[in-house]
């Protein structure tokens, strides 16, 4: 596989493909090696080595800056009784 075929992948299935490489005996630096690519790029596409495993979006729930709703405290102005508007000070 050539690294754009690689990164024509979604992230599940490019850590799948990284996996299968180290399951058939490869270490993590002939697998990166094999598909012509690095560590930073596995960072770009959101792909980690944990525990001698690729897995993707380890932390994907972090990713988001969107508002879930399930804040404690949630209001409008801010978390709790804190006030954005005055910065450091509001908290």
């Amino acid at each position: 596989m050539t690294r754009d075929e690689f990164f024509e992948l979604d992230a599940a299935a490019a850590a799948a493909e990284l996996n299968a490489g180290l399951e058939a005996g490869k270490s993590k630096d002939e697998v990166l090696a094999d598909h012509g690519i690095a560590q930073a790029d596995l960072m770009k596409a959101q792909i980690f080595f944990v525990k001698d495993k690729f897995i993707a979006r380890a932390w994907g729930g972090y990713t988001s800056t969107k508002r879930t709703g399930n804040e404690a405290g949630d209001t409008a102005n801010g978390v709790g009784d804190s006030d954005p508007s005055k910065g450091y000070n509001g908290i």
